[in-house]
C-alpha cells in the first residue's frame, strides 16, 4: 500500500513504525517528514500547509491512502482539496475540523446536542466580556480560550478577574492575530482529566464509531504537575481504575451524542476525533474536541492497539468502517517525554544526544535532527520512550531503567508519569473519587 503521511512530530513518528510494522507492506512518504521518518519513507519538501503542492503530488502519484498527522492542514481544507482528487484521506473535512478550529464552533455543537461541558459564553467585543469578567459568578479560575487555532497557547486558566482582564485586552487586541479576536469564556470544571480517541465515519446515511483506550496525558513540565503547560510530557494507557460501566458512560453520555450530531448537522467525518474530557463529581464532561491524534497519547496507542493501522484507517478513510470494536494488546504502555533545555519557552537545538541502549523500550523521535556525528536536538520535545508491561507499575519500572540510558545537557523530563493514577488505583479508588 502506498501512503503519504502528513506531519514531521513524534505522534507522525509513532504511526510510521505502527504502519511499517503490520502484515501489509507498505511504501511510506511523509511530507516534510524528518531524518527519523527518513529512515522508514520517502521524505517531500512539502510544509504541511502546502495544500496545493501536497494535492498536486497526490493527483501525479495516486497513493492509496492519506493520513494527516496535525490539525492546521485539515482546518485548511487539506482533506477536501484530496477528496475532490479521489484520493482516500484519513482525516476529516474542513467543516467538521471546525470542532478544533474553531472554540465557538464546538462549544456551541456540544450544546445543541446535549453534550455535558462547562457553562460558557462567547465574544467579539471587548467590552462585553470585559463585563462579563467583573460579574463573573461561576468560579474560578476563569478559563478564557482563544477562539481559533494558536499553537496550543490559546488557553489561558485565570486566577483572578485582574488576570482574567489582561488576558482578554491581550488576546482581543491579536496577541494570536485573527484566532483570539473571539473569545470564549468557561466556567472551571474540575475532576480527573483524561483522553479519549475515537475513530469517526460519518456521512450521508452512515455512522460508524470505535472507540479506542482512554489515556491520560501529563501537560505540566515538572513533577507533580509544577511548572508551565507544555505540549505534553508523557502519557499512559489504559487507565487501571476505569471499569467497563465507566467506559459505556463516556460512550453514552459523550460519544455517541457526539456521532449522532455530526450526522445530524450533514458534516462528514472521516479521520479520529480525540476528546478532553473532565471527569467531574457530575460524570464525565468535554474540555474540547480535538480532530486529529493526540501527541504524546499516539505513541500509547499504537503500542495497545493490536491491528494493521494501515487497513484500520483505510477502512475509515473510504467510509467502510463497519466494526464497533478494535482487538487490543493486553497491559499498559507509557510513554516518557525528553524534552530539550528551556522548553516550553524555547528549545536548546543542535544538542548532541547520547541515546545509549535503552532497552526494552521503543524510541520515537519527535525534535531530533541527524548529523554525521549522531542525532542532535531540533525541537522542543526531543525523544519519547515508549515501554509496554503487563501493568502500569511495571511500565513505570521498565521505562524508568531506560530513561537512564539516554541524555545531552539541560534535558529535561518527569519522572512521574502514571504514579498519580497508579496510587489511586493501589487505594482502590474509582474514578468517582477525588484524584488526590
Amino acid at each position: 500500500m502506498k501512503i503519504l503521511l502528513i506531519g514531521s512530530g513524534g505522534r507522525e513518528h509513532a504511526l510510521a513504525m505502527k504502519l511499517k510494522s503490520g502484515p501489509v507492506p507498505v511504501e511510506l512518504f511523509a511530507a516534510p517528514g524528518s531524518d527519523a521518518l527518513a529512515e522508514l519513507g520517502t521524505c517531500l519538501a512539502y510544509p504541511v500547509e502546502d495544500i496545493p503542492g501536497i494535492t498536486a503530488w497526490c493527483a501525479r502519484h495516486r497513493p492509496d491512502l492519506v493520513v494527516v498527522g496535525p490539525e492546521v492542514p485539515l482546518v485548511a481544507g487539506l482533506a477536501d482539496a484530496l477528496r475532490r482528487e479521489g484520493v482516500a484521506v484519513f482525516g476529516h473535512d474542513a467543516a467538521t475540523a471546525r470542532l478544533e478550529g474553531s472554540k465557538a464552533f464546538a462549544k456551541d455543537f456540544m450544546v445543541r446536542h446535549g453534550i455535558p461541558c462547562a457553562g460558557s459564553r462567547t465574544f467579539t467585543a471587548l467590552e462585553a466580556a470585559e463585563e462579563a469578567i467583573r460579574t463573573w459568578d461561576l468560579g474560578l479560575p476563569i478559563v478564557l480560550k482563544a477562539d481559533g487555532l494558536a499553537a496550543g497557547k490559546g488557553v489561558v486558566l485565570a486566577g483572578s478577574p485582574g488576570e482574567a482582564l489582561a488576558t482578554v485586552r491581550a488576546f482581543m487586541a491579536g496577541q494570536f492575530g485573527e484566532a483570539s479576536r473571539t473569545v470564549v469564556l468557561e466556567a472551571p470544571l474540575v475532576g480527573m482529566e483524561l483522553s479519549l480517541h475515537v475513530l469517526v465515519d460519518v456521512d450521508a446515511g452512515h455512522a460508524a464509531f470505535v472507540m479506542l483506550p482512554p489515556c491520560q496525558d501529563h501537560k505540566r513540565i515538572f513533577d507533580g504537575d509544577r511548572g508551565p503547560n507544555t505540549g505534553g510530557m508523557g502519557a499512559f494507557g489504559p487507565i487501571p481504575f476505569l471499569s467497563a460501566s465507566d467506559l459505556d458512560r463516556l460512550r453514552r453520555d459523550l460519544v455517541e451524542p457526539t456521532v449522532a450530531g455530526l450526522a445530524k448537522d450533514g458534516l462528514r467525518a472521516r479521520g479520529v476525533l480525540f476528546l478532553g474530557v473532565m471527569w467531574t463529581a457530575r460524570g464525565p464532561e468535554l474540555l474540547e474536541y480535538n480532530v486529529r491524534f493526540g501527541d504524546p497519547e499516539t505513541q500509547v496507542l499504537m503500542e495497545l492497539l493490536d491491528e494493521d493501522l494501515a487497513t484500520l484507517l483505510l477502512e475509515v478513510a473510504q467510509g467502510r468502517l463497519r466494526r464497533d470494536s478494535v482487538k487490543l494488546r493486553p497491559g499498559c504502555a507509557i510513554t516518557v517525554v525528553l524534552a530539550a533545555g528551556g522548553y516550553p519557552e524555547g528549545a536548546e537545538k543542535d544538542v548532541p544526544i547520547a541515546l545509549g541502549a535503552p532497552g526494552g523500550v521503543k524510541v520515537v523521535h519527535a525534535g531530533t535532527r541527524r548529523t554525521p556525528a549522531g542525532w542532535v536536538t531540533a525541537g522542543g520535545r526531543v525523544l519519547n520512550l515508549v515501554a509496554t508491561a503487563p501493568d502500569l507499575e511495571a511500565a513505570r519500572a521498565r521505562v524508568e531503567a531506560a530513561v537512564a540510558q539516554v541524555g545531552w545537557p539541560g534535558m529535561q523530563r518527569r519522572s512521574d508519569i502514571g504514579l498519580r493514577a497508579l496510587n489511586h488505583a493501589k487505594a482502590g479508588r474509582t474514578v468517582g473519587d477525588a484524584f488526590l
